[in-house]
């Protein structure tokens, strides 16, 4: 607990200088759209709360706006008309009516309430192993991308939080076995606010949680003829799995859908490399024909640009270069546990290690689908914040396991992977401490 105010405070000094920057240098930007849009809500709430309530829980449809007038106000057109944009707006009005209208208030508000999620995903990784407690505290609560466009009032703020309570309700409800109500609440939330406002990052958290929670049962099967007779079904299965569930939620995930995810890909390359409001900051991934393999073919440069660009040279304003110091970071980490498992060892620091397993599996899905439809580094560097804290977590933890192999090998022991797939086997039961 002795990160848990500085966590805090870090996601709120992060929030004030967000809001400064866009009040008073931009002048303008989402989330003042998402302000002044709440604040018509707000309005509405005191003037007639019976339509507000019709407004917060109904359709945002062309009858529901005519509830709001001169004297409220009215929401921003294409925040209103866009359901995942509004969202926004329904989840920060009560705020905003408790502040009185307040934006610093507001921001400073919606930080610490989704600081909440963030502090449970670092208390899930610290019940595994302990002994990283700093490095953990690096990875989720003090990465400078996700305290600067994961804390103030935008969409990102929400589904960083999302994806953080998610994954500390199903280590929770699964794992760990805790109060089972409470566990379910918390993995809803999560879904709810990545489903509501963006379905694409369940689209890649979903099937890599089957494959987390299936790993613990074939771990468990000790004759390794059936092992590995067992792991290509269970693989197989998990991909129809993953897929009928996409296809069934078609209508939740919309433009995101598996039908429709070909044209979504293709319309959003198009309309970002065009979007003025980002800058000159693009990159090419290359000509996108409309086909799955031609789409699939731009996997590595893809997924090397959501995880490590923009470079430092590729960077033209204070804030790309603070984000490409962190890229920077990222890249010299990596590189140092390739180095460190000497390319051989880093299978199996991934594939015997679940907990790992889940972190790079997310990692190397989302920067794919991220890098394949967001071809400018003024998107990207906010776009990418879910994926960040499991890839730094993941990387540190596969060095520490490099660590405690060499120092097993020194004293002339054996060392085996195994060991740690339900986190360190020296501190993890001190963890109920930590996490209880």
């Amino acid at each position: 607990y002795k990160y848990l105010l500085w966590g805090l405070f870090a996601k709120v000094i992060g929030a004030v200088f967000f809001a400064i920057i866009y009040a008073y240098y931009y002048r303008g930007g989402d989330t003042m759209s998402y302000f002044f849009s709440s604040v018509a809500m707000g309005n509405l709430a005191i003037a007639d709360p019976l339509a507000y309530i019709k407004v917060l829980f109904g359709d945002n449809t062309l009858e529901n706006i005519q509830y709001f007038t001169k004297e409220t106000g009215k929401p921003f057109d294409f925040v209103y008309y866009d359901d995942r944009t509004f969202m926004v707006v329904r989840l920060i009005s009560p705020i905003t009516l408790l502040t009185f209208n307040s934006f610093l208030l507001t921001t400073v508000l919606v930080a610490s309430a989704s600081y909440v999620g963030v502090w449970r995903c670092y208390q899930t990784f610290v019940r595994y192993y302990p002994k990283l407690m700093g490095p953990f505290a690096i990875a989720v609560l003090f990465m400078p991308s996700c305290i600067f466009w994961g804390s103030a009032i935008l969409k990102d703020t929400f589904t960083f939080a999302g994806v953080c309570w998610y994954f500390h309700g199903v280590d929770q409800y699964f794992f760990r076995k805790a109060n089972k109500f409470r566990s379910g609440w918390q993995i809803f939330l999560g879904l709810f606010l990545v489903i509501t406002i963006k379905p694409y990052i369940f689209m890649a958290i979903f099937p890599v949680t089957l494959l987390w929670l299936s790993y613990n049962r074939l771990a468990s099967i000790r004759n390794a003829l059936i092992k590995y007779l067992f792991v290509p079904a269970v693989f197989v299965g998990l991909v129809f799995l993953s897929f009928f569930v996409l296809i069934q939620m078609g209508d939740r995930l919309d433009k995101f859908s598996l039908d429709r995810a070909m044209a979504t890909i293709i319309t959003t390359q198009n309309d970002m490399s065009r979007a003025e409001e980002y800058g000159a900051n693009k990159f090419d991934i290359g000509e996108l024909d409309g086909t799955w393999l031609n789409v699939l073919s731009k996997y590595p440069v893809a997924t090397n640009a959501a995880l490590f660009r923009p470079y430092l040279w590729e960077c033209n304003s204070v804030v790309m270069y603070l984000a490409g110091l962190e890229n920077l970071f990222l890249l010299l980490l990596a590189f140092s546990v390739l180095w460190k498992s000497r390319i051989v060892l880093f299978p199996s620091l991934i594939f015997k290690n679940p907990l790992v397993l889940l972190c790079m599996a997310f990692v190397l899905t989302y920067a794919f689908i991220t890098g394949i439809t967001t071809p400018n580094f003024g998107a990207l560097v906010r776009f990418k914040i879910p994926l960040i804290p499991f890839m730094v977590a993941g990387l540190y933890i596969m060095r520490y396991l490099l660590q405690q192999r060499k120092q097993v090998m020194q004293r002339g022991g054996k060392f085996r992977f195994e060991r740690f797939i339900d986190g360190d086997p020296l501190t993890v039961q001190q963890s109920a401490v930590v996490t209880g």
